[in-house]
C-alpha cells in the first residue's frame, strides 16, 4: 500500500519512478514482477539475474512507450547517448530466451506455487521460535532474521557462523549479517526443501 501510495503520487507530481526487479523478477515474490503487486506501475524496470537464469550475465532496462517515445526523433539533439562494449552478448541473448521459454511454461509457475506454499508451511512452524527476533517471505524468497547481541546490519558477525554451518552440510545460504536468506531454484524438489528446513531447525537448537 505504501508503495502504491508513492508511486500514484509520483505519477501526480510527473516524477518518473524506477523498479529495481534484478532480484525479484521473474516469479521470485509469486508474480512475475514484484510491480504486479501494485496497481499503480512504474515508468522504468530494471532486470537481469532471472533472465538468463544465472547462466550467463545480461540486463535489460525497460520503459514506458512514452519514455521510449521521447527518444524518436529526427531531432539529433534528442539522441541518447549511451552505449557501453558488452551490449547484446548473443550467448547472454540465447541463454536469455531459453530462460524466458521456461518461465513461460506451466511447470515453473507451478514449483514456483510449490516453493511458496511450502515456505508458508515453514514459515508457520518456527516463527515463534526463541532464536528468531523476525520471519518474512513473500513469494519464493524466505528471510530469518536471528536475535543476537549485535544489532541487525550486514557486517553482524553471525553471517560467518551461518555460512560455515551449511556449507559443511552442502547447503549455500546466502545470509547478510544475522539475515539469512533461502531463495532456491525453481527446479528444486519438495524432498530438497525439506533437507534445508530440517537443517535450519538443527542450526537453531544448536
Amino acid at each position: 500500500q505504501y508503495l502504491d501510495r508513492l508511486v500514484a503520487l509520483c505519477k501526480l507530481n510527473k516524477v518518473i519512478t524506477i523498479a529495481d526487479e534484478v532480484m525479484t523478477g521473474f516469479g521470485r515474490t509469486g508474480k512475475f514482477f514484484a510491480s504486479d503487486y501494485l496497481q499503480n506501475k512504474p515508468d522504468i524496470i530494471c532486470l537481469s539475474k532471472g533472465l538468463t537464469g544465472g547462466y550467463m550475465p545480461l540486463g535489460v532496462t525497460s520503459c514506458a512507450e512514452y519514455i521510449y517515445k521521447g527518444f524518436i526523433s529526427e531531432d539529433k539533439t534528442k539522441t541518447f547517448f549511451h552505449g557501453h562494449s558488452y551490449t547484446a552478448n548473443p550467448i547472454a541473448c540465447s541463454a536469455a530466451l531459453a530462460s524466458l521459454d521456461l518461465m513461460e511454461s506451466n511447470i515453473t509457475f507451478e514449483n514456483i506455487k510449490r516453493i511458496s506454499e511450502t515456505h508458508t508451511l515453514f514459515l508457520s512452524k518456527i516463527s515463534k521460535h526463541p532464536k528468531l527476533k523476525d520471519v518474512r517471505q513473500c513469494g519464493t524468497i524466505l528471510a530469518l532474521e536471528l536475535k543476537t547481541e549485535e544489532h541487525t546490519h550486514y557486517l553482524n558477525n553471525a553471517s560467518e557462523s551461518i555460512t560455515n554451518y551449511f556449507l559443511k552440510r552442502g547447503i549455500l545460504l546466502r545470509p547478510l549479517g544475522n539475515v539469512f536468506y533461502l531463495i532456491p531454484p525453481y527446479c528444486i524438489t519438495s524432498e530438497e526443501l525439506q533437507t534445508i528446513y530440517s537443517a535450519i531447525e538443527d542450526f537453531l537448537s544448536n
